[in-house]
């Protein structure tokens, strides 16, 4: 496995913040000198598009699931000419800092790919060369960087503004009753079965309950359960959205109803809610507001100026498996040389 801490470090982070998923390089043997889109000032080709969406892949393990969706594709191709696009604005000028972490960045990756006989291989099927890597990195990280030097502290405290309360200081104590297993989505029981053992949670907890004794005995959130449900001290904008809104907007002190989540149905008792003033804010949580603002101007510009830019995408359709239907014409008779091959 890849270290996630050096990958989120360069790349990831980068990712999350412009919202950009990337699959995997397709099966099947292309034209290397397949155009597959035309934009002004430029081309891609079958083979250069996979090798970004291979090259992404390796710092992404899993995400080629997603590659059996069209239209999300079609996405990344354009993300792709965009970045293609922003790049080229800066021109040739050499700057240091980067081809530092351009070289930190390959250096780690080759020390991973000689540990990893699966990282061996996956880069050898998708061809890409050292060169490759560099150039797809550098592309990224200097697109990011000339992004994140637009960004004046102004626009940094304009933004907390905007989302001042996912800031805030929160304690609570909770208990979860799980509809589904976070790690493989499997089903943990039924929505009503969920919603109705959340119930006599709060039943018991307003009736004086324990919560040491209830949260060790209903809680399914191992984080808490044993430690009287409580996240003490927490940034609410850490927490998956239905928990967030929750925590910030239930009366302090109260239980309140079952929270329906990803994860199941919450049963939260806010005990503390305190507002954070910019100038104490963590570099970690000022770093997530560049990464909101930069986000936010990214996805701007992919869709408004982008699409005029792009003249033609020409994706090849992926081959649907044959199928009895497939071998009869619009009238119900089955063809001829379909029914030969059976």
């Amino acid at each position: 496995m890849l270290r996630t801490n050096f990958w989120k470090k360069g790349i990831l982070l980068t990712l999350a913040a412009l919202l950009i998923v990337v699959l995997a390089t397709g099966c099947g043997k292309k034209d290397e000198g397949e155009v597959i889109a035309t934009y002004k000032d430029g081309t891609v080709t079958q083979v250069e598009f996979d090798k970004y969406l291979a090259f992404f892949s390796i710092l992404q393990p899993g995400s080629e699931m997603y590659f059996t969706i069209p239209q999300f594709k079609e996405q990344l191709l354009n993300q792709y000419i965009g970045y293609k696009v922003l790049n080229s604005r800066l021109g040739d000028k050499k700057d240091e800092e980067i081809e530092k972490e351009i070289s930190g960045f390959y250096t780690e990756f080759e020390k991973q790919r000689a540990a990893n006989e699966e990282l061996k291989k996956k880069v050898e099927e998708s061809n890409l060369s050292g060169d490759d890597m560099k150039n797809f990195y550098k592309m990224v990280i200097s697109v990011t960087k000339d992004q994140d030097s637009k960004i004046s502290d102004d626009d940094v405290k304009k933004q907390y503004e905007k989302a001042k309360a996912e800031f805030s200081i929160v304690s609570v104590r909770h208990v979860l009753v799980k509809t589904t297993e976070r790690e493989t989505g499997a089903e943990v029981r039924k929505d009503e079965e969920a919603l109705k053992i959340a119930k006599e949670v709060k039943s018991k907890l307003e009736a004086n309950g324990d919560w040491n004794a209830i949260a060790k005995q209903y809680s399914e959130d191992p984080g808490s359960k044993d430690n009287g449900g409580l996240y003490e001290d927490v940034e609410a904008r850490n927490w998956t959205p239905e928990f967030k809104e929750a925590s910030l907007k239930q009366e302090i002190g109260k239980i309140g109803d079952p929270v329906k989540s990803s994860d199941g149905y919450h049963v939260i008792k806010v005990e503390k809610r305190v507002e954070q003033a910019f100038d104490k804010l963590s570099q970690e949580a000022k770093n997530s507001l560049r990464q909101a603002i930069a986000s936010e101007r990214m996805n701007e510009f992919m869709t408004k100026e982008l699409p005029g830019l792009i003249e033609k995408i020409n994706l090849p359709k992926e081959e649907a498996p044959a199928t009895d239907d497939a071998a009869k014409d619009n009238t119900g008779k089955t063809d001829e040389k379909a029914e030969e091959t059976k």
